[in-house]
């Protein structure tokens, strides 16, 4: 059973870190208590900004007997090893996009997990937003008729903290695995399936990764969709859904709180906008915190919001992708 407050630990003391740290802060039935780094200093000054204690290693870490979950907020590379690592000592798991690198790793988590008894889930923290679980409602009831055709921009130029993670091989850089696994999950997500035909392109960076790709999808109810990203171009970050009788504008898909309905039924003249609005928190990951939460206390070893399966899935979908290209990395 777990506890009366679930007890959280973080490998890694990124930028992201601090992100899940203040919204664990934020929910009532969570404690952070310990966070671990590989750079020397790093935890502590991390431990010492958000008032918790910081571990001298990932292994002393994960051994720790008040610790229910850990967060890893490590680069790509290393998400799978440090997932191991914590599960094989009895920890529940939380890992930050993307899951894994390739579809294998993933596969082998989903396996470690299950054989262990234990909670394991990507941190694609959009899927609980208030307005995501709205949306997703407002296409099963048909508010703008059949979903025929999703058009999704997302990409901008890279924040220096961020740009040498992102055009690094070795750290498994890239736009898809980093960026395009948001309007990719997104789509996936409404969509209620995976894609059975998938095209795409990319433009390589001069260190050999993706920094801008497209991607084609073509779903079995016939509804397509088509994404451009870049981490080293501006774009309006826009997520365009279009149906048989109406379409929907949904501007800064990936953390905005609202979008809007236009009809048109089924005519080339738009009779009715709706705009749809809500409240919700400043930092988006208090909700997948709470997610996982709720997962622990109901003994749930996965989300059915994002299963693993579909983690998996789409893991082998990027994979896919990448092999068009010719990419992979140096370690793979």
């Amino acid at each position: 059973m777990a506890p009366s407050r679930i007890r959280w630990g973080i490998l890694g003391a990124g930028n992201i870190a601090y992100k899940l740290a203040d919204a664990v802060a934020q929910d009532p039935d969570s404690e952070l208590v310990s966070v671990a780094s590989n750079t020397p200093g790093k935890a502590e000054t991390f431990a010492s900004a958000v008032g918790i204690m910081a571990d001298d290693s990932y292994q002393s870490l994960v051994e720790r007997p008040d610790i229910d979950v850990v967060y890893i907020a490590t680069t790509h590379n290393f998400h799978y090893n440090n997932a191991v690592l914590a599960l094989n000592q009895g920890k529940s798991v939380l890992i930050e996009k993307p899951f894994t690198v390739n579809a294998d790793q993933a596969r082998k988590l989903a396996e470690l997990a299950d054989e262990k008894g234990l909670f394991l889930m990507e941190a694609i923290w959009t899927r609980f937003l208030p307005t995501m679980i709205e949306l997703k409602q407002r296409l099963q009831s048909k508010a703008i008729g059949e979903v025929r055709h999703m058009n999704l921009t997302f990409g901008g130029f890279a924040p220096d903290k961020y740009r040498p993670r992102l055009i690094d091989p070795a750290l498994a850089g890239g736009v898809t695995l980093d960026m395009g696994i948001y309007p990719i999950s997104f789509v996936c997500y409404l969509a209620g399936d995976l894609p059975i035909e998938v095209q795409s392109l990319c433009q390589f960076s001069d260190t050999g990764v993706d920094e801008r790709a497209t991607y084609q999808f073509r779903f079995a109810s016939g509804m397509t969709a088509s994404i451009a990203t870049s981490f080293n171009l501006k774009m309006k970050q826009e997520a365009m859904l279009y149906g048989s009788t109406g379409y929907i504008e949904y501007p800064d898909f990936q953390a905005g709180s609202a979008f809007a309905i236009h009809h048109h039924g089924g005519t080339n003249e738009v009779d009715d906008i709706a705009a749809v609005q809500l409240d919700q928190f400043e930092n988006g990951f208090v909700y997948q915190v709470a997610e996982v939460v709720r997962c622990l206390r109901a003994g749930e070893l996965e989300s059915p919001v994002i299963p693993l399966q579909e983690t998996v899935a789409i893991m082998a979908l990027m994979d896919r992708m990448r092999e068009q290209w010719g990419l992979r990395y140096p370690f793979e």
